[in-house]
Order: C-alpha cells, then structure tokens, then sequence
C-alpha cells in the first residue's frame, strides 16, 4: 500500500458540491421566504439575502472544479475565474469593499 489518499481531489469536489448545496439551500429558503409573505420573485432576485450566497457559492463552485478538472488549462482558467469573481463580487459589495480597504490600510501601515 503505497499509494496515498487523494486529498486534494477530496477537497476541491468537496469545494463545488458545496457550492451547489449552498445554491439549493439559497433557493429552497427563499422560495419558502416568497409564499410565507407573499413576495414577488423579482424582489428577491434582487435582494441581498440573496444574492450574497449565490455569489458566495459561484466561487466555491469555480474553485472546485478547477482542481477537479484534469486539463491545467482549464484548470487555471476556472481558478483566474473564480478568483476574478471573488474580486468583483467583494468590490460590487460597498461595505465590504470599506471593510477590506480598511484591512489593507493597517496592514500596509
């Protein structure tokens, strides 16, 4: 038994499963949220409930498959992407763009 466990494989399925249990729990929720008050669809497509999970579990599930995928190429691709939607989804946030400049500024102090 030389062979090894294949952790990194575990963990970056483990990522993406994640993600798309974090987009059915977001949508399952929500879903109850509109017939317990009586809500359009529209307003909560738009709202940032629930919004922030979705965008939380876009990155999961970018991260995920990058290390699941056996090409590099795709790979690095989904990785720049999943990064790149972290940064956007961080800057198109304004308290947590505040936040996170604050953390810059005392770091680089």
């Amino acid at each position: 038994m030389t062979e090894s466990f294949p952790w990194v494989e575990v963990f970056s399925s483990f990522l993406w499963i994640l993600g798309l249990a974090v987009v059915l729990a977001d949508f399952s929720y929500h879903e109850f949220l509109v017939h317990k008050r009586q809500l359009n669809w529209s307003d909560v497509f738009r709202s940032r409930g629930f919004l922030w999970p979705i965008k939380i579990a876009i990155v999961l599930i970018l991260f995920g498959l990058s290390g699941s995928v056996p090409s590099p190429f795709w790979g690095g691709v989904l990785g720049a992407a999943g990064f790149l939607a972290a940064i956007l989804f961080i800057r198109g946030d304004e308290r947590a763009s505040r936040w996170l400049r604050r953390k810059a500024r005392k770091i680089l102090k």
